[in-house]
């Protein structure tokens, strides 16, 4: 009986390793996903503000 409940504790045990493992990588690609899009928006936002600065002092006349 106790072979049974070992394996049943083990089983349990790596069920949850894999569940664990799942959200892992299923909210990793999600982060990482939205750092992606901050990085993307922060990149236009600073090459924006450089073009506005750069054609700003070329019409300086």
């Amino acid at each position: 009986m106790s072979s049974s409940a070992g394996r049943s504790i083990l089983a349990s045990v790596v069920g949850w390793m894999i569940v664990a493992f799942i959200v892992w990588v299923f909210f990793g690609s999600i982060l990482g996903a939205i750092g992606f899009i901050i990085r993307i928006v922060l990149f236009l936002i600073v090459v924006g503000a450089l073009l506005t600065v750069y054609f700003r002092l070329r019409d300086g006349d």
